[in-house]
């Protein structure tokens, strides 16, 4: 029975279900629990996917209980067989921990919305109709990166600050804002300017393979703006290109934009962990090691007794750090006990960024002078020796990153 289901599915029919699972088409099937098929930086339900395609095949409505998922099921053959990546669940805590990103056109209310600090947007379109990037106001979340474009130019990158929350139209709107309903969406945005402007028409051949087929905020083409199109989202990978771009001309961004950076290689670094050809517990435990928790902890736990710089010896409060980035480390040094030490959060937070580091004889290294007039407010002795450091530990490089 399964066999027949699914054997008449090919990639374009599973191309359509993606297409289906895009535009909120109602279908009968829940969201994943452990698997994903990963598409264009985007994660869809496994089952839903091949259940929809099965669905098109067959002209006729498919139930979950009519076929099964899961390693070895006919479901992912079909899916893997079609050339799609299977990735496994994140968990609920790193899943919401995930930074989205985001490319708004609003070319007539760019100087109001830069100005004002915030997005908005009218619920429905003049005509009452759903508009999917007012939607995707909604979707937005505190750490959002938001790419402003207008006029043909990215001029300021922004990070959301709240959730977003019904609001009326901004009276500063004025008469530009009387053809959009009154109730909308907003969304706080803490704007940083760029003092040299973007124009992704000059990029256009290494932005255009990056962009969503669907809702694309510019045309691949010419690099003109989808009209229609207000808030689009964005994968990783064209929002690190991006800000690699914008990097090039704003010798100085904000500390938290600089940060984005880090986050989109680590995104990348755990994207290659996901694809990897080895065992789910190793993926897990690499992942893990991320954050400094699982068997990394535990192994850094076994050499390292207390923070070396504050002393504290409550492990339950102290991090496990990498020593050389957990990005650029390979799969065995991610995990080593020699490449980690156990940090107070706020020793942890400056080692983390580079703006201390260690000698190998153990003296401390301090990256400027603001690190060190934050260390005198906090009480941090940046003249102590914290103590010799082993050989395999003196590997991983100490110094300013």
């Amino acid at each position: 029975m399964i066999k027949a289901l699914l054997d008449g599915i090919t990639r374009e029919h599973l191309l359509q279900a993606i297409h289906k699972l895009d535009n909120n088409v109602t279908n009968a099937f829940a969201y994943s629990t452990h698997y994903d098929v990963l598409f264009q930086d985007q994660r869809y339900p496994s089952k839903a996917v091949v259940g929809l395609a099965a669905e098109i095949v067959l002209g006729h409505p498919v139930k979950p209980k009519d076929f099964t998922g899961g390693i070895g099921s006919t479901c992912f053959r079909v899916l893997q067989e079609n050339g799609f990546t299977i990735v496994s669940k994140l968990s609920p805590s790193i899943e919401a921990s995930q930074k989205r990103y985001w490319w708004v056109n609003h070319k007539q209310t760019v100087k109001k919305e830069l100005n004002g600090g915030y997005l908005w947007s009218p619920q429905t379109k003049s005509n009452g109709n759903v508009n999917l990037s007012y939607e995707n106001l909604r979707l937005t979340k505190p750490k959002d990166i938001v790419f402003s474009y207008a006029g043909g130019i990215i001029k300021a990158i922004g990070l959301v600050t709240k959730e977003c929350q019904l609001a009326d139209r901004p009276e500063e709107f004025g008469e530009l804002g009387y053809q959009w309903g009154k109730e909308g969406y907003l969304v706080t945005i803490d704007w940083t300017s760029l003092s040299q402007p973007l124009v992704p028409k000059d990029h256009l051949s290494v932005i255009a393979p990056l962009l969503p087929l669907k809702h694309s905020p510019i045309r691949p083409t010419t690099g003109g703006g989808n009209q229609g199109c207000y808030l689009a989202a964005i994968s990783p990978g064209l929002a690190s290109l991006l800000l690699q771009l914008i990097g090039r001309q704003n010798a100085t961004l904000t500390d938290e934009l600089q940060v984005v950076f880090q986050d989109l290689k680590d995104l990348d670094a755990e994207a290659q962990i996901h694809q990897a050809s080895i065992p789910q517990t190793v993926k897990d435990q690499l992942i893990k090691a991320r954050v400094g928790q699982g068997i990394f902890r535990t192994n850094v736990s076994g050499i390292e007794q207390a923070c070396r710089l504050t002393g504290i010896t409550n492990k339950a409060l102290l991090i496990a750090s990498h020593i050389k980035p957990w990005r650029i480390s390979t799969n065995e040094e991610k995990l080593d006990k020699y490449n980690g030490l156990l940090l107070s959060p706020h020793v942890d937070k400056l080692f983390d960024k580079g703006w201390i580091s260690f000698s190998d004889e153990g003296d401390v290294l301090i990256s400027n002078i603001t690190i060190q007039k934050v260390m005198d407010v906090w009480g941090l002795n940046y003249t102590k020796n914290v103590g010799s450091f082993t050989a395999q530990q003196k590997q991983y490089v100490f110094r300013p990153k």
